[in-house]
């Protein structure tokens, strides 16, 4: 039976085991066509959605939709940068957001709209179906397809429930950014025929103001499941978690954009009842929401500190080492150290920490199935990057000539 404990340095052994070498330019390859179909994408998202709006207008409405995506790239970063991400999967799940999902959306919506609207319809039927059956269902499934991309990519993007919660803030994120710019446009040119600013600002702020994490909170939740199945390393969680968030994350779309139908609006205070309805159904679910996100966040530090200590009871950390990784504060005064000598030694220091941090954090997940000749060769590369680590800091900061 393979070993789960953690191995001392003395007997890493000095041969990695054999294992079937992958084609690092497949993956490269079909990265690269990801990239270049999300590129045409875009500019097919510009001539046929951004464009006609006209350059003006465009310009008032982006400018406008920087303000709530500003929010959601606060709190990604945040809750980010304890087991921080490749940035480059987080520029994929920005750009699947703003792109990918919005093309799908416009593509496949149409198709169930028409789907599910009766033979005979009327004005406030089609708007209804619209808002709160089409668009949860369709937008909702086609952000989450960009999940569904990752996981395909590895393991080593969405590993935890708190990765999915940070993938699928940032797709939901980019999503709401496009749709902000339609919405923002649209108000402004009501706004300019109307010859008053009233309706545009009050657009913004429900929008950019009241709601910026919306989308952040439906997605949230298939990204949740997702994340769990990964950390348990289960097929059978992934499809009965995934769906489950997803349906959830589609409930809660439909329960928002529904209550604009069911709300009663006061000729003389429109905005009264919907702030009502806000304060007393929408914000505890952000809450219970927020409350989630935090427990994953201290729970990660937990998880940290617990299997790092025990890669020090085995001989690879000191006990000031864990507590330095699992310390936001003494990691950065860990990198303000290494950068007094050169941009070199601050790089190694923070490889080290990441290195770190991603081999507890992959030793968790390993608890929760069996050690594999994959996962042990995974921890030996962490490892062995890890002491590699050691050593460029140690001749970068050691002195040349001792005193």
């Amino acid at each position: 039976m393979d070993r789960v404990d953690p191995v001392a340095p003395a007997r890493l052994g000095g041969s990695r085991s054999p294992r079937r070498r992958r084609r690092p330019w497949v993956r490269w390859v079909l990265f690269g066509l990801s990239l270049l179909m999300l590129a045409v994408s875009a500019i097919a998202l510009y001539i046929f959605v951004i464009l006609p709006l006209g350059f003006g207008t465009s310009l008032v409405a982006f400018t406008a939709a920087l303000v709530p995506v500003g929010l959601i790239f606060a709190a990604v970063w945040w809750l980010d940068r304890y087991t921080p991400q490749p940035r480059l999967s987080l520029v994929y799940a920005f750009a699947w957001g703003a792109i990918g999902s919005v093309l799908l959306t416009l593509f496949f919506g149409t198709f169930f709209d028409t789907w599910i609207s009766p033979a005979e319809e009327t004005q406030l039927i089609d708007s209804f179906l619209g808002a709160v059956v089409q668009a949860p269902v369709v937008e909702e499934a086609m952000k989450s397809a960009g999940l569904i991309g990752l996981l395909i990519w590895g393991r080593r993007y969405i590993s935890g429930p708190l990765d999915g919660v940070v993938y699928a803030a940032l797709i939901a994120g980019g999503f709401a950014f496009t749709e902000n710019i339609l919405y923002f446009a649209q108000s402004f040119h009501q706004a300019q025929a109307a010859g008053e600013v009233a309706g545009f600002w009050q657009t913004f702020f429900l929008r950019g103001i009241l709601s910026p994490f919306a989308h952040v909170s439906f997605t949230a939740l298939c990204g949740l499941g997702l994340g769990i199945a990964a950390e348990r390393r289960s097929l059978m969680l992934y499809f009965g978690l995934g769906v489950g968030g997803l349906s959830s994350g589609m409930v809660l779309h439909a329960l928002w954009n529904g209550s604009t139908f069911f709300i009663p609006v006061d000729p003389e205070a429109p905005l009264a009842g919907f702030l009502r309805y806000y304060a007393s159904v929408q914000v505890p679910i952000f809450l219970l929401l927020v409350g989630i996100v935090l427990f994953l966040r201290l729970r990660e530090k937990r998880i940290l500190r617990r299997q790092l200590s025990e890669y020090g009871r085995a001989g690879w950390f000191s006990p000031d080492e864990v507590e330095l990784l699992i310390s936001m504060r003494r990691r950065r005064r860990a990198e303000v150290w290494a950068a007094r000598h050169g941009a070199v030694s601050r790089m190694g220091m923070r490889h080290l920490i990441r290195s770190a941090v991603a081999l507890g954090m992959e030793r968790h997940s390993v608890l929760f199935g069996r050690a594999t000749a994959k996962t042990r060769a995974r921890e030996r590369e962490l490892l062995e990057e890890i002491t590699a680590d050691r050593r460029l800091i140690g001749a970068l900061t050691a002195p040349v000539v001792r005193g």
